[in-house]
């Protein structure tokens, strides 16, 4: 076992978290500039993570600017480290829609591999700066871990991953687990995990960290979801959305406007529920006829009309539109 240092040299200080995950987010992970560590203008040889930031460098991973800067105090967002999680486990991503954040093909494969992240479905959430909480949940899941917040940190302890941040009389108090995950820190831990051969995705049993949550839309159609074995998420008080990817759909009801139901193109099965939560949900026509328009759309990628339903095919999915029905 190799020695390490502590996980960061001195006390980290807050800078403009705002402008910092803009920054970030803006210029993305991979825009780079190839230099090593010593190169990077704001990090020398003597800077207590500049072998790690290096190494994150050199394994792709992480990559400095195109200023020659690495901004190793910027907190990075959970769409940035679901990034890099899939990048050194080696998962696959698939091509993400034109529509979608550019981090959704991640958190997919990620959650095929049973890991969904609280910004799974809700972008917002992937633009924050990601708790140092859900990276250790997330690190010792792939190793198969126990569940839990306080036995992912011990893990993290255990296997030599961090000696701590802060004072505290508990391991989840000197991990900081509210605390904010740096880009120096998050090649620090990637580092110690390539070290210690964590390179292979072990988990099998799902972890999911997203909030199910409800309103007044997932209360009138969660027993047609149930009774398939689906969970519903409630994105906003207006919409929801699935993560199961046979039965996917995103319902959103735009106030005084209209429906808006997107449904995967997956089976029969999906078009059943699909169009029995339509009619629930207020659709001004019935089970019956809107999921004979799914069918016909997505056997001709041909627009259909069922009543007052407009039925749109796309690549992956298919819109149902319905103005909202006065009561």
């Amino acid at each position: 076992m190799i020695p390490f240092k502590q996980e960061h040299g001195r006390p980290f200080h807050w800078k403009s978290a705002f402008a910092s995950v803009f920054l970030v987010s803006f210029m993305y992970i991979s825009m780079a500039v190839n230099a090593e560590a010593a190169d990077f203008t704001d990090v020398d040889d003597n800077y207590w993570a500049s072998e790690e930031i290096q190494w994150s460098q050199e394994h792709e991973l992480l990559q400095g600017y195109e200023d020659g800067s690495f901004h190793p105090g910027d907190e990075m967002t959970e769409a940035q480290f679901s990034t890099i999680l899939t990048r050194h486990f080696g998962l696959d991503t698939e091509a993400g829609m034109e529509e979608q954040h550019w981090a959704q093909p991640a958190y997919s494969a990620l959650s095929r591999q049973s890991l969904r992240l609280p910004g799974l479905r809700e972008n917002a959430v992937k633009n924050r700066a990601v708790t140092r909480g859900t990276i250790a949940q997330a690190l010792a899941h792939s190793q198969a871990g126990e569940p839990g917040l306080k036995e992912a940190v011990a893990w993290m302890f255990e296997e030599s991953l961090t000696t701590g941040r802060q004072e505290g009389d508990t391991q989840t108090e000197r991990f900081d687990v509210n605390g904010k995950l740096t880009r120096a820190q998050a090649a620090v831990f990637f580092k110690r995990l390539h070290d210690n051969g964590y390179t292979v995705w072990k988990a099998d049993e799902l972890l999911d960290m997203t909030s199910e949550g409800s309103n007044q839309y997932t209360e009138m159609v969660r027993p047609l979801y149930n009774e398939a074995g689906v969970t519903l998420y409630a994105q906003n008080a207006n919409s929801f959305a699935t993560a199961n990817e046979e039965y996917y759909h995103l319902f959103q009801a735009y106030q005084g406007e209209k429906r808006e139901f997107a449904v995967a193109r997956t089976t029969r099965d999906n078009f059943e529920l699909a169009a029995d939560a339509a009619e629930t949900l207020g659709a001004p026509e019935s089970a019956e006829d809107i999921l004979e328009g799914l069918i016909a759309a997505d056997e001709s990628s041909d627009s259909q009309e069922a009543g007052a339903v407009e039925i749109i095919p796309r690549t992956s999915d298919i819109f149902l539109l319905w103005e909202e029905q006065n009561e």
